[in-house]
């Protein structure tokens, strides 16, 4: 009779030890999940005001825009928007721009919130080049991202530089293209370096 107490023991508080396992942390969502999801809902809703701003109805107009080269340093303080040419647009049609999603990665500071608000405009234009063949003729791309950054107020050009991507990757016998990229995060770094921004 004891030997089955002893054992009846041992399994209730396992089952205990198990439950409060459970209970402190192992069947709930942790801290991080909790400010991942709290940061992604953050992201959809300055998402929405964006493309619901006088910023995105203009993006025809800014990709309009022109200066002369004067590079120099952009206004203080920088309220920033950064448009992109779209890339799904075909060739024949003309060049399309919209806004670009590194501007909700720009620090709060910098983020322009209206069109009356924006002095300082960038625009990304990106492209692929034929750059080489390979052995089974098969043909080699490299990406390009032309970086222009306008002081708005000025009418100048106060930067220019082209990004040019990695060499392009081995195919197989049986593929026809191979790309070099420039990464997303680099293209955001090179802009933020302008404004003063040096990478941690």
């Amino acid at each position: 009779m004891t030997r089955i107490n002893k054992h009846q023991t041992k399994f209730f508080f396992i089952m205990m030890s198990l439950l409060l396992f459970i209970f402190s942390g192992c069947g709930s969502p942790s801290k991080e999940s909790d400010s991942a999801l709290d940061s992604e809902a953050i992201r959809e809703s300055r998402i929405s005001e964006l493309e619901n701003s006088d910023l995105v109805g203009n993006v025809d107009a800014y990709a309009a825009i022109e200066g002369m080269l004067a590079e120099g340093p952009a206004p203080t303080p920088a309220k920033v928007f950064i448009i992109e040419n779209d890339e799904s647009v075909e060739g024949d049609a003309g060049e399309k721009y919209v806004y670009s999603r590194h501007y909700l990665d720009l620090p709060e500071e910098l983020q322009a919130k209206s069109d009356a608000e924006m002095n300082v405009l960038v625009k990304l234009r990106q492209y692929y080049m034929e750059t080489g063949t390979y052995s089974n003729e098969g043909i080699a791309y490299t990406r390009y991202v032309q970086i222009t950054i306008l002081d708005r107020a000025a009418g100048t050009i106060i930067h220019q530089e082209t990004m040019i991507g990695s060499a392009p990757f081995s195919i197989s016998e049986g593929e026809s293209a191979g790309y070099g990229y420039v990464p997303e995060y680099q293209v955001l770094e090179k802009i933020l370096e302008f404004f003063g921004y040096a990478e941690e």
